[in-house]
């Protein structure tokens, strides 16, 4: 039994050192496919960047055929540049002799011009006195218009008068006189713009009366002429009234 023991002892122990070199043994062949593989992909990479490298050669072999049909199409351009500015010197030559001409010429224009410039001024004032007496006459017009308008409206007023005045003949009763007074004072305390509200602002270029709200409204609207007489109006020259 002890020898049978030592035995199966001694096997164990050969057996273990069997298993640590059948484990080096798998070791070293893991480190082997891995250097396998590395080198399998160095290898990859290297015909990657020989097909690269073959490609950059092939696209400047192009680029250089390319250059080279460059510097031709330039000496080419060159050549034609040159035979230009050998015509651009003769036509500078001709254009001097036209420019000496051109400023001979100038000299005269510019006495001329000096010329001209005073028939302008004087032209020029002339225009300002014309100008100056049509303002003048613009704006006598304009008072006169104002003046017919005036005139106009009073005559409106005194043909009212007249029919109120003819209404109250053809009257036959007071109460027929006092609906007719009624229906007058009625009319002239309406706004003759929207017929509707009471007057209550006046304007101050013209002193026709309105409603605040029309001529307010017409303000905003830009619509800033006087409905009757058309004369225009800003912000400050309509007020209120207050009739008590």
């Amino acid at each position: 039994m002890e020898v049978t023991g030592q035995a199966f002892e001694d096997m164990q122990e050969q057996n273990n050192r069997l298993m640590a070199q059948l484990r080096e043994k798998d070791d070293a062949n893991f480190k082997l496919m891995s250097d396998r593989i590395k080198a399998t992909q160095i290898q990859k990479m290297l015909k990657d960047e020989h097909a690269l490298l073959t490609e950059q050669v092939f696209a400047l072999g192009n680029q250089l055929e390319a250059q080279v049909e460059v510097v031709r199409k330039l000496e080419e351009k060159e050549r034609i540049l040159l035979a230009q500015i050998a015509s651009m010197e003769k036509e500078v030559a001709l254009r001097t002799q036209g420019m000496e001409s051109y400023k001979r010429k100038a000299v005269e224009a510019t006495q001329q011009t000096n010329d001209l410039k005073l028939h302008l001024d004087k032209y020029v004032s002339q225009i300002r006195d014309a100008q100056s007496i049509v303002a003048d006459k613009t704006s006598a017009w304009q008072n006169e218009m104002f003046k017919t308008k005036r005139l106009h409206e009073d005559l409106q007023s005194y043909k009212r008068k007249y029919e109120r005045a003819k209404k109250f003949e053809m009257a036959t009763t007071a109460d027929e006189v006092l609906q007719e007074e009624i229906r007058e004072l009625k009319e002239e305390l309406t706004c003759p713009s929207c017929k509707t509200k009471r007057k209550d602002a006046v304007l101050n270029k013209c002193f026709h009366v309105f409603c605040y709200d029309c001529l307010k409204t017409r303000y905003e609207t830009r619509q800033r002429k006087c409905p009757k007489c058309n004369q225009s109006f800003s912000a400050n020259d309509f007020h209120r009234l207050y009739l008590a």
